[in-house]
């Protein structure tokens, strides 16, 4: 089977044709030019030595990783019997892609340790990477070794008579937003608790993960209802754009507003590039200040500024 894997590349366009596909949305390959699977024409090896023997003809893919330590993804093979995979496939994949991504996030996280053999503290303990254990309002109950020494060492988190605090009041949004969500409705939590990227005191990227821990019968104290994971940020997985229209509940089109004014533009210069009238920048820019509960343009630059994940060049 392994060596049926570039032609399996191959299907999907090549390996630079993975590699720029969309991370965040289903790929389907019959969706792909040229992408459709001819058994009586094609000479891919993949195709005739393993999907026309099972009655494969279509395959659908949704990415669980992609940085300088793990390239993976989920995919899904479709029988004749049922035909190409649709528009209500790709739109339940999508529905999923969040929570997929997060699981795959946390699993890796765990580096190996087996929750299931010791007690969840204990499991902690083994862990590299800090991580802590808050209640709905960010009171810390547990933090492990390692996120112990974080706090100590100048980290961009602090504990404050008992609570947990981000240094960046974007970052302390985004963190009190997600864990809300974990306490309300784990389902309902999607990207706001994935990848909220941060800075220590040294300048060192890394980014929180949440997971919830409502309902999971961990023998932890009940108050607990989120897990946060500080792990090395190798690149951005969240926009800070999509990030902020996620926390704050932002239209596609108050989400483009904030993306030119984060940018430095003004008001007209908005308007201008975004091909719409200056009355309607502003009207965006209203509905920005009340969600966001800032009321200048510069301090939305700055909340941009302050979630902004690293980039790898």
């Amino acid at each position: 089977m392994a060596d049926l894997a570039p032609h399996a590349i191959d299907l999907w366009g090549g390996e630079d044709a993975v590699m720029a596909m969309t991370f965040d949305e289903p790929n389907v390959v019959s969706r792909i030019p040229g992408g459709h699977i001819d058994f009586a024409t094609t000479t891919n090896r993949y195709a005739l030595e393993w999907a026309k023997p099972q009655g494969l003809v279509d395959a659908i893919s949704c990415g669980l990783a992609r940085d300088s330590r793990a390239f993976g993804s989920l995919n899904f093979g479709r029988h004749e019997s049922f035909g190409l995979i649709g528009d209500r496939e790709i739109e339940l994949l999508r529905l999923l892609i969040p929570h997929l991504q997060r699981a795959a996030t946390i699993t890796r996280l765990y580096d190996g340790a087996r929750a299931a053999e010791a007690a969840f503290e204990e499991v902690l303990a083994t862990l590299r990477i800090p991580v802590m254990l808050v209640t709905r309002d960010l009171r810390l109950i547990h933090a492990n070794p390692a996120a112990q020494a974080a706090l100590d060492g100048g980290s961009a988190l602090s504990v404050w008579n008992g609570m947990l605090r981000a240094r960046s009041p974007g970052v302390g949004a985004a963190l009190a937003s997600a864990v809300a969500g974990a306490a309300e409705n784990e389902a309902g939590l999607e990207r706001r608790g994935f990848g909220i990227p941060i800075k220590d005191d040294a300048g060192a990227h890394a980014a929180l993960h949440i997971m919830p821990l409502l309902r999971r019968g961990l023998g932890i104290d009940h108050d607990a209802v989120a897990a946060i994971f500080v792990a090395e940020a190798d690149a951005p997985i969240v926009a800070p754009t999509d990030l902020i229209a996620t926390l704050f509940d932002l239209t596609s089109a108050e989400a483009r507003v904030f993306e030119q004014i984060s940018k430095g533009s003004s008001a007209p210069q908005a308007a201008e590039r975004l091909g719409v009238k200056i009355s309607t920048v502003k009207t965006h820019l209203l509905h920005l200040f009340e969600k966001t509960g800032v009321s200048k343009q510069s301090e939305l630059v700055l909340l941009a500024t302050s979630l902004a994940a690293p980039l790898i060049g």
